[in-house]
Order: structure tokens, then C-alpha cells, then sequence
């Protein structure tokens, strides 16, 4: 897997072949996956092997929002009707919407100072809920202590 090293909280300049691409699509009319003619791939096919060879991993999902790929991988871990799913209380509205939509029971976990997930809380949160799923979703470019966690 490869590892991001740029920063989280300052996005890059797009290169401009990237944005000649993307402008080649729009005016293509092919905007969506299953918008083809027979025998051409799809960009998004071509995106998804390209990012899985990236990767180093045998699939790839493209997902047209966050929201639904949170979905694609809460449904993904077998998650059960009403099964309790722990998320940080300080995330946008996709975070707890992706666990409420799969048919799971989000559990708010306290918010520290610093704008990450309170990890005292949450430990005491997995004790009283019996929950075995976390959806983590990092704020404004605070990270939790992940080697903590």
C-alpha cells in the first residue's frame, strides 16, 4: 500500500494534464460508468485498474462520494441490523448517515481538545456497547494517535 505524505490540510494544484483530461471527459457526454459504447471502457474502469495496480491490490471501488464509500465498506464487514458502530461526535453528517443507512446504530464518541477522538472514551464506549466496528474520520487535518489506537 502506498503511504501519503503530502498534507492534509492544504490541497495541491491540480496538474493541468489532469485538468485537460477531466474537461475531455465533460465534453465526451461520458460521465458515467455504464455511458459506452459497446467495446470502449469506461474512464472510471480505467481509473479503478489503474488505482488498484497503484495500490499494489487486486480491487478497486470508485465511489461517487464519501458517504457511499463508507456505506460500500460498513456493508463489506457483514455488519448486522441494529449493531452498534463507534464514530468520533466531531465528524460531518456522510459519517453517521453511512452507519445509519447500512441498518447499524451509531455510538458518539467524545471529542478531545485537540479535535480527535477522545481514546478514554472510546474505550469506555466499546465496554458499554459491545460494539466491534469503528468508522474513524479524521477533522480538518487532525489526526487521532493512530499507533494509540
Amino acid at each position: 500500500m502506498k503511504v501519503f505524505k503530502g498534507k492534509f490540510t492544504q490541497q495541491e494544484a491540480i496538474p493541468e494534464p489532469a485538468i485537460e483530461q477531466a474537461v475531455e471527459v465533460m465534453r465526451s457526454g461520458r460521465l458515467h460508468r455504464y455511458n459506452v459504447v459497446d467495446g470502449e471502457v469506461s474512464e472510471t474502469s480505467l481509473l479503478e485498474t489503474e488505482f488498484a495496480q497503484y495500490q499494489g491490490a487486486k480491487y478497486c471501488l470508485a465511489c461517487a462520494s464519501g458517504g457511499y464509500a463508507m456505506q460500500v465498506a460498513l456493508a463489506s464487514s457483514g455488519i448486522k441490523h441494529g449493531q452498534s458502530v463507534l464514530t468520533n461526535a466531531f465528524t460531518l453528517s456522510p459519517v453517521p448517515g453511512a452507519i445509519h443507512n447500512v441498518g447499524g446504530r451509531p455510538v458518539l464518541v467524545e471529542t478531545t481538545d485537540q479535535l480527535v477522538i477522545d481514546l478514554d472514551d472510546l474505550e469506555g464506549k466499546i465496554n458499554s456497547s459491545g460494539a466491534r466496528l469503528l468508522l474513524l474520520s479524521h477533522m480538518r487535518g487532525h489526526i487521532a494517535d493512530m499507533g494509540q489506537l
